[in-house]
């Protein structure tokens, strides 16, 4: 038999193993009684996943997209579509593809239910295993290893710590303003890779003990290292995609370009560092029974207090890196997001600085525990730009090997075994119905009540209009993201810190009136792309933003 007909079978089986399975998910599907789009692509085919962004946009104009399909199975798809297809198709709707059924949900009272209902509706794990290459984590696992995962993991974000992330917030917020208030009027083009690396210094400080300079250049390698800390970090997390489809000893062959073994000296550096900050910890515990108050402080001395159930050091290895990927670039991002969107909009501006000079006034010393809570309208900045700019798109759930039922939209359905549940948070944070008409608007007063006083003394934070499951940026129920209030003492004190006495505004080009600045970064920041997380694209130089005075 020749290679073409060897080539051609194999062709042939497997079309017709993926209609068939296709048509069997189908046939499961319609006893649900729900919408249904089918797809003849699987979009966790590792083809797709490595092509698609090439191939949507020629599928989508091809007679192969008859039924509309490819605006429905590409990675990060709901955040381009917002709620427009709940809005047709109603609060849920199923996606068939050969491999899986995919029932997407965008009803708060739906939501909240499969949040809290956690047995039920657990993580899909095979969809999580990549992220164990350095060992498993609270993300990673489910159960009771996940009760075991979260009982020790959770105790590090707690109060002091969180004094910890406000003072080095404000530190690195100050230095990377003073390094922006230099480029005058020229402007500063490096704003997401600058908040990126506040992000990394707070995380490193406040979480793992090790303290950076914001200034460029700044610090000695350690002995024994090719990469700095913060460079192994950022590269391990830049190149996070290909990692977690390759096999680890593929980034360290000897055959491999630069560019790939660069990576695999990354996975390895980053390894070497969160062994050694391991020990050292591990020492001063059980030497002196230090407790710095750091994340990994605080996570060594609990596991070790729950003897029999303690984390082995390859579990407590893949908890610190899951906090490194998850507790600094989903931050950073929100606060490059939030700093070109008040850019665009100097109202809001001028709104954040009348609470700031309020509450700050000219203290030289910001306490955490007086100023943070007074600084809610910097906090109703930080919901408004995750509800439209939020770092994930929708929150993978799954209903394992039992039949669950299900009350959305008023109606009771059953929901199949082995059937995909994705909680679309991007229709949920932008449907009509819980958000009004001006949804897509970007509008941080929507989470301040109104108050009868000329200051905002007297303002509270909102609760979201829909209720409970129509805000879920951190999701909630049991496994809220723990490291909540981590971030939003950051995001607070860093907007504190840059428009107390400073406001930015964009760099207007040649030729180009200041309007159309406006309008030029406004279409950058919708212009966004969704890789692990939803980011700004890195055009180098395409954006300025100016910083001056008040």
């Amino acid at each position: 038999m020749s290679w073409l007909s060897i080539i051609s079978l194999s062709a042939l089986t497997y079309f017709l193993w993926s209609a068939y399975t296709l048509l069997k998910n189908y046939i499961k599907a319609r006893k649900l009684n729900l919408p249904i789009i089918i797809s003849p692509i699987n979009p966790g085919n590792l083809v797709w996943v490595l092509s698609h962004q090439h191939l949507v946009p020629y599928l989508k104009s091809s007679p192969w997209d008859i039924t509309g399909f490819v605006r429905y199975i590409y990675f990060g798809w709901p955040y381009h579509d917002k709620y427009r297809i709940h809005e047709k198709l109603g609060p849920a709707f199923v996606v068939v593809n050969p491999s899986t059924i995919e029932l997407y949900i965008a009803d708060g009272e739906a939501i909240d239910l499969i949040l809290s209902r956690r047995k039920d509706f657990p993580k899909p794990l095979a969809f999580y295993k990549p992220l164990e290459f350095y060992g498993k984590n609270v993300d990673t696992v489910e159960g009771a290893e996940w009760q075991r995962h979260r009982k020790i993991t959770t105790p590090p974000f707690n109060e002091r710590n969180s004094g910890l992330v406000w003072n080095e917030s404000l530190r690195q917020a100050q230095d990377m303003l003073n390094e922006w208030s230099e480029c005058n009027k020229n402007g500063t083009n490096s704003t997401t890779h600058d908040t990126i690396t506040l992000a990394l210094y707070v995380l490193t400080s406040a979480g793992f003990g090790m303290y950076y300079s914001f200034k460029p250049g700044s610090g000695r390698l350690p002995a024994g290292h090719t990469l700095s800390y913060r460079d192994a970090l950022a590269g391990v997390v830049s190149d996070i995609v290909p990692i977690l489809i390759f096999p680890l000893n593929f980034f360290t062959l000897p055959c491999m370009p630069p560019r790939v073994r660069r990576i695999g000296t990354a996975i390895t550096e980053f390894k070497a560092y969160m062994t050694e900050m391991l020990s050292q910890e591990r020492n001063l515990v059980n030497k002196w029974d230090v407790n710095t108050g750091n994340l990994i402080s605080s996570l060594v001395r609990a596991s070790d207090q729950v003897n029999e159930h303690a984390l082995t050091d390859s579990e407590i290895l893949g908890n610190i890196f899951f906090y490194n990927l998850a507790g600094h670039e989903s931050t950073a991002n929100t606060l490059a997001f939030a700093i070109h969107l008040l850019a665009v909009y100097p109202t809001y501006q001028d709104w954040l600085h009348e609470e700031i000079n309020r509450v700050l006034g000219d203290q030289e010393t910001l306490n955490y525990e007086d100023c943070f809570p007074q600084l809610k309208r910097c906090l109703a900045m930080m919901y408004e730009t995750l509800r439209l700019w939020g770092p994930t798109t929708v929150l993978p759930k799954y209903t394992n090997n039992t039949p669950q039922p299900l009350t959305i939209g008023g109606k009771s359905y059953i929901i199949p075994a082995h059937t995909h549940v994705d909680i679309n948070q991007v229709a949920v944070h932008t449907l009509p119905k819980y958000w009004g008409e001006d949804t897509l608007q970007w509008l941080p007063d929507r989470w301040i009540t109104s108050s009868s006083s000329p200051s905002s003394v007297n303002e509270t934070l909102k609760d979201p209009p829909g209720g409970k499951g129509t805000f879920i940026p951190w999701a909630d129920g049991p496994r809220i993201c723990a490291g909540k209030k981590f971030s939003q003492v950051e995001f607070v004190a860093v907007l504190a810190t840059l428009f107390g006495k400073w406001r930015v505004r964009p760099k207007v080009l040649e030729g180009e009136s200041g309007m159309e600045a406006k309008k030029r970064v406004m279409d950058y920041v919708v212009d966004s792309e969704v890789k692990i997380t939803l980011q700004l694209k890195k055009k180098a130089g395409s954006v300025g933003l100016v910083w001056e005075k008040r």
